[in-house]
């Protein structure tokens, strides 16, 4: 913290500096659950459970994964962390 900065200040820019990463758990979450949701569903319809759930499943978990990871490479080649 520089010294002439505050807490409330050094705590928003941390803030700042980490909000691209702080959505990237929520979007794992919603892949992986929107892909196990929807497996259920299709097993629901054409009467195959738990088989369509369980690859609803795998697909979002790789799929979000493979986005986490691209994301987390891209943001960190991008410079988003200061040298102070």
């Amino acid at each position: 913290m520089k010294k002439n900065q505050s807490f409330g200040e050094s705590l928003g820019e941390a803030y700042r500096q980490l909000a691209p990463f702080m959505g990237l758990g929520t979007e794992l979450a919603a892949s992986v659950a929107g892909m196990t949701l929807l497996g259920y569903f299709l097993d629901g319809h054409f009467g195959t459970s738990p088989w369509l759930l369980l690859t609803g499943a795998g697909v979002g978990l790789v799929g979000g994964f493979y986005n986490f990871f691209k994301e987390v490479q891209k943001l960190g080649k991008s410079g988003t962390r200061k040298k102070s």
